[in-house]
């Protein structure tokens, strides 16, 4: 729990610092608000967690995106934080066993964009990085457990398009959200010798996102 808290603080530190230092200044700079929808395709653990003896599937399912999103720009620069999430569930293929997982993800991110040619057809790129969490809840036949929730720290990056309408934005895009995991954020590091589990790996969720926004 205290982990959990300090990795809160230690973002929204780094938050912070990075809007004052990054935010867009003068008569120029605009606040941008937008609403997403879209869809997260899910990313592969089967790197991640590997049994040797046994033939398990396991990935992320796709799954529906929504969120929003807050940022100030200014010409070719513009800052912004998000919040998106999606209900996408976890496929976890047993053989002769039926086992579900219910997962849910959240990504709680800062980005920087760089405009590439501003104007009312604005092509940009983005980076940033930010609060992940993924709830699992696991239901083996009639019996689900207890929640289970990963918190890390991850990056995220991609590119897309904007059409700016007067103080209308329409906006699409495509993020890659990157999450280190391992066999400790399950609790299971003390027996991923035995299970044959690898060591940490990068997590890919992919976002394919549609937004409508408005500047002030």
């Amino acid at each position: 729990m205290r982990g959990i808290m300090k990795t809160r603080k230690a973002f929204a530190i780094m938050a912070v610092v990075a809007l004052s230092l990054l935010a867009p200044t003068g008569a120029f700079a605009t606040t941008e608000v937008t609403g997403v929808v879209g869809a997260l395709l899910g990313g592969d653990l089967n790197d991640i967690i590997r049994f040797e003896n046994i033939s398990i599937q396991r990935s992320f399912d796709n799954g529906p995106l929504y969120g929003a999103r807050v940022g100030w720009v200014g010409g070719f620069l513009g800052v912004e934080g998000s919040f998106v999430g999606s209900p996408n569930g976890l496929t976890l293929t047993v053989p002769g066993q039926p086992i579900g997982i219910n997962a849910k993800v959240y990504y709680l991110e800062g980005n920087v964009l760089l405009n590439v040619i501003p104007g009312p057809f604005g092509p940009f790129v983005t980076a940033g990085a930010g609060l992940h969490s993924y709830n699992f809840d696991l239901q083996l036949g009639n019996v689900t457990s207890a929640d289970t929730k990963v918190q890390k720290l991850g990056f995220n990056f991609g590119g897309g398009l904007k059409i700016n309408i007067s103080r209308i934005v329409l906006r699409g895009e495509v993020r890659d959200h990157v999450t280190e995991l391992g066999p400790e954020d399950f609790d299971l590091q003390e027996i991923a010798d035995d299970l044959g589990f690898d060591v940490n790996q990068r997590f890919h969720n992919v976002e394919i996102s549609l937004g409508i926004g408005f500047r002030f």
